[in-house]
């Protein structure tokens, strides 16, 4: 347990979620449904960022949804019983 390394983490993802997540799911989103109406990536992007300032759900969820995962394993890795070895 190392609070240096799981702050790295828990940022890592929070990064993850604002910056590189929405690019996946605008490229996702593409190659399934074909262009994206608003325009290209920037135009996603600036939908998406957008959707955070007036607090919409999906964008949050999205947003923050890394930084959850990374943060429930290290509960759940914290909580486990010692392995017998």
């Amino acid at each position: 347990m190392n609070p240096r390394r799981d702050r790295f983490w828990l940022l890592a993802a929070l990064l993850f979620g604002l910056l590189v997540l929405p690019f996946l799911v605008h490229r996702t989103g593409v190659y399934v449904l074909g262009p994206y109406a608003g325009g290209g990536a920037a135009a996603f992007f600036g939908s998406y960022l957008r959707d955070l300032v007036t607090l919409r759900w999906y964008s949050w969820v999205l947003a923050l949804g890394p930084l959850v995962i990374v943060a429930s394993w290290g509960i759940l890795v914290r909580r486990a019983p010692p392995s017998r070895g």
